[in-house]
Formats: structure tokens, C-alpha cells, sequence
């Protein structure tokens, strides 16, 4: 089975503010035990920033200070990875991301391209969000939305955020074995050390199930890997209704469009049907952008799918300001991902 692993700051940091060599020690039991019984795992990981704490003593004012206490922890979080690994006979690597090497479909490519490798060397990615150059315009903004773009890009199995919860909470304030929208969802604050919270953990589950992924919120102090690849697991989880193609799940739910494009009733239901979107059928476009790069299609005041373009935003306003007639695609029926129905 492929699964990926994410584990939030507030497991990873004891209450020194240090990182707890402990815990990853049984992250890298559990992890070992997995990986030499057939499965493979990669590790989204958090913990660098608190990982500077425990170095500098400071938990940073200014962006510039969080960032530098981000380069120091990312050394300090990898060095204890590496050490607790070695004691299992596996080696680890590291990758840090932003938001852009996932919205382009080059970098993305390219990314599980490395991490293929590194399957293929026997070595266990950790992945991290670099935090030492993400701004707010290119920062993924949280490991949970990390993990979940991971996993949707690996075509995984399995996807669980690890937290120091339980799982999802009801209005009674009982576990919700599995997700549904319908419950009311009691509202947790975020915890100490993580960007997140319960709120970004839905929001991920959510997303990769609606790619095809399993995931599960669970609690990571209770950790049991290999039973929950077996599935005995606790905690909620999100049931995929379908396995998405791999291109059209990044379109849907990892991309960043950089326009939109809105369409009649008719050129709706022609992509409701499988349908490429033509000219015919669209009425005016917003947004600066090229070939290659993804729009919204908008359908009244709904965006009803996400697609990758054929032409420039130049080119097709022009093309549906002359109304044309011809046949040329905007979108190919291969590049369109359709989100509501």
C-alpha cells in the first residue's frame, strides 16, 4: 500500500520546545516496520520552526525572524530524523516545497519524478513546506493541504494526518467515525506550535478523498501503522467515492487558476457530458493568462470546472468577441476537471 504520513508540530515538540527525539524514534519504528513488510511511505513533517525555538530560545516577531528560525530548526528536525532512522538501517532525504512547485505542472512532475527516485535508492522522503522563502503569495500555508497535494500527486492509497486529537469531533463532542458533511463539526482552536488546526485537517481529508484517496485524522500518541494500513485504524476517516485520473485530480484540486472563463447552459451541459469547451458556448473571459495555465469555468455565478487552456486570454477573447465558429478547443475534454454537477 502507498501512504503518506503527516505528523504536526504538536507531536513532534516536547514541552521544552524542543524536538521530541522520542516520538520520532517511534515514528521511525513504525515507519521501518511498515516499509519492510511491502508498503511504501513518505513523511510530510512539521516541527521546523519549534525546532528553532529549542535552538534559539525565540519564537520570532518579525516574518524575516520566523523564517531564520525555520533554517535553523529544519537542520536540527532532519539531524534527528536521519540519527533515529539510521537505528532501522533506512536513510532519509529532504525535500522543502512551496506552493509553486505544485501549481506548476512541470515542477510538480519533476517533484514526483525525485520522489520516485529516492523510492527506487530505498530512501524515505520527508517532506516539509520552506518555510525560510515562502511568502503569503507562494506558501502552501499549512502541512495538512501539504500532505493532501502529496497525495494526490503520488496516486497514494492512504493518507494520514497524525494530530494530538482523536479525530473529528460531533456536537457532543464524541469521535465521528466517518466523515459526512451533514454532522455538525464542534470547532477546535489551533494548538500551540502548528499553522493548522482541525479545520485545515478536514479540509484535506476532504480534498483527498474527493481525488480518490483514503485519509484519516487519527491520534498520534495511539500511533499503529501497520494496523492501520491492515484497516484497523481510529479516528474519522474520509472514503474516496472514486479513483480520479492523476492529471485531471492536480487540475481539480492543486492547481492555482489564473483566470476564468464563463460559459452558457449549453456549453455547460456539452462538458457535463465529457465535452471539450469551444468558443461556442463562451461568453467572455477575465484574468491575464497563457497557454498551458489553468482557468475557472464559470457557469452563472458557479464554477463548475477547472481547465487547462489552449490558448492565451488575449487569443480567446478574441476568439469569442469574434464569435467564431470554428472548432478549435480552449479546453480539451482530457484537461478539464469537472467539479460540481
Amino acid at each position: 500500500m502507498k501512504c503518506v504520513v503527516k505528523f504536526g508540530s504538536n507531536l513532534l515538540v516536547g514541552k521544552d520546545g524542543k524536538i521530541d527525539r522520542a516520538f520520532v524514534r517511534k515514528v521511525a519504528f513504525e515507519v521501518s516496520k511498515a516499509i519492510d513488510q511491502g508498503h511504501e511511505i513518505f513523511i510530510v513533517s512539521s516541527g521546523a520552526k519549534a525546532g528553532g525555538y529549542g535552538i534559539l530560545k525565540s519564537k520570532g516577531v518579525k516574518l524575516s525572524e520566523k523564517q531564520a528560525l525555520c533554517a535553523v530548526g529544519q537542520i536540527e528536525l532532519m539531524k534527528i530524523y536521519s540519527e533515529e532512522f539510521q537505528k532501522f538501517d533506512k536513510a532519509v532525504a529532504q525535500l522543502l516545497l512551496t506552493r509553486e512547485d505544485f501549481a506548476n505542472r512541470k515542477r510538480f512532475l519533476n517533484i514526483m519524478n525525485t520522489i520516485n527516485s529516492l523510492k527506487h535508492f530505498g530512501v524515505i522522503p520527508i517532506v516539509n513546506e520552506n518555510d525560510t522563502v515562502a511568502t503569503e503569495e507562494i506558501k502552501v500555508g499549512d502541512n495538512d493541504t501539504l500532505s493532501a497535494y502529496l497525495s494526490i500527486g503520488l496516486k497514494a492509497d492512504m493518507l494520514v494526518l497524525f494530530s494530538v486529537v482523536d479525530g473529528v469531533l460531533d456536537e457532543n463532542g464524541n469521535v465521528i467515525g466517518e466523515f459526512d458533511n451533514r454532522r455538525n463539526i464542534a470547532k477546535l482552536g489551533n494548538t500551540n506550535w502548528g499553522s493548522g488546526g482541525i479545520s485545515t485537517k478536514i479540509k484535506a481529508g476532504k480534498m483527498a478523498a474527493d481525488a480518490g484517496v483514503t485519509a484519516i485524522i487519527t491520534n498520534g500518541k495511539k500511533m499503529n501503522l501497520i494496523q492501520m494500513l491492515n484497516g484497523n485504524t481510529e479516528g474519522t476517516i474520509f472514503r474516496p467515492s472514486k479513483k480520479l485520473n492523476a492529471k485531471k485530480a492536480w487540475i481539480g484540486f492543486v492547481t492555482r487558476p489564473k483566470g476564468k472563463i464563463y460559459v452558457d447552459d449549453g456549453a455547460k451541459e456539452a462538458i457535463f457530458r465529457g465535452k471539450s469547451l469551444l468558443p461556442v458556448g463562451s461568453t467572455s473571459c477575465e484574468g491575464i493568462f497563457s497557454k498551458d495555465d489553468t482557468v475557472e469555468i464559470i457557469n452563472g455565478d458557479q464554477v463548475i470546472a477547472i481547465g487547462i487552456v489552449n490558448y492565451s486570454s488575449r487569443t480567446i477573447e478574441k476568439m469569442i468577441n469574434e464569435k467564431t465558429r470554428d472548432l478549435d478547443e480552449l479546453c480539451h475534454a482530457d484537461k478539464i476537471m469537472v467539479l460540481i454537477k
